[in-house]
C-alpha cells in the first residue's frame, strides 16, 4: 500500500496517511498492551471506522504484528544514531543497554513492545510466537554485526558467543526492571555485562 492509502466504504473513498496510522496503532498497543487494546480503541485513535481498519491493516493480530515490526525499526534507527561508528564493543554495549533502559524505566517508559507485550501473548497466539522467535534470531544477528564491526580482530567463535550473550543480557535487562530492581543495581549490571562481554572479544 502506498503512503497515502485509502479505504472504500459508502460514498467516496476516505484517504489517510498510512505511516501516520501505523504509528498511531503502534502507540496504542505500546500504551495498553495487546489484550487490553480493543478494536474500538484503535478505531478511536486512528479516526478510521472498524471496517476501514480491517480493509487497510487486517485484524487485530495482524495490526499488532505490524506494530512489532514498526517498533523494531524505530528502536533500531534510534540506536544506530546513538552508537558512534568508532565505538569500542564495551562503549557500544553500554550505549545500547542504557538506551533500552530508558525505554524500560525512563520518565515516559512504556516497556518493550516486543520483549514485554509479545512475550506475554506468545503462548496463546502462534503468529505472535513465530514473530517473536524470528525477532530473537534477528537480535543475535544484529549484535553479531556490531561485533564484526567493532571487534574484527576477535575470532568468529568469540564474536558469535559475544553476540548471543549480549542479546541475553538485553532480555534480562527488561526482566530486572519489571521485577523492580533498583536503578543503581541495574546500572551496575549494565557496566558489568558490557565489560565482561567486551573482555571476551579481546584479541
Amino acid at each position: 500500500m502506498s503512503k497515502a492509502g485509502q479505504v472504500r466504504g459508502r460514498g467516496r473513498p476516505r484517504k489517510f496517511d498510512e505511516q501516520v496510522v501505523r504509528q498511531t496503532i503502534l502507540s496504542v498497543f505500546w500504551e495498553k498492551g495487546y489484550a487490553a487494546t480493543s478494536l474500538d480503541d484503535l478505531s478511536k485513535a486512528t479516526g478510521l471506522v472498524r471496517p476501514s481498519l480491517y480493509a487497510a491493516f487486517g485484524n487485530k493480530e495482524e495490526m499488532f504484528l505490524r506494530a512489532m515490526d514498526d517498533f523494531v525499526i524505530r528502536v533500531q534507527s534510534d540506536l544506530n544514531r546513538q552508537v558512534p561508528r568508532d565505538a569500542t564493543p564495551e562503549d557500544a554495549l553500554r550505549i545500547i543497554y542504557t538506551a533500552m533502559l530508558e525505554i524500560y524505566s525512563g520518565a515516559h517508559a512504556k516497556g518493550c513492545l516486543v520483549f514485554s507485550t509479545a512475550v506475554a501473548e506468545a503462548p496463546a497466539h502462534p503468529e505472535i510466537r513465530a514473530r517473536l522467535a524470528q525477532r530473537l534470531v534477528q537480535t543475535d544477528a544484529q549484535f553479531r554485526r556490531l561485533f564484526d564491526h567493532t571487534a574484527p580482530g576477535a575470532s568468529e567463535t568469540a564474536r558469535q558467543a559475544a553476540a548471543e550473550m549480549a542479546a541475553a543480557v538485553l532480555h534480562s535487562l527488561g526482566l530486572r526492571v519489571r521485577a523492580g530492581a533498583e536503578p543503581d543495581e541495574v546500572r551496575r549490571f549494565i557496566e558489568t555485562a558490557a565489560r565482561s562481554i567486551a573482555a571476551g572479544l579481546a584479541p
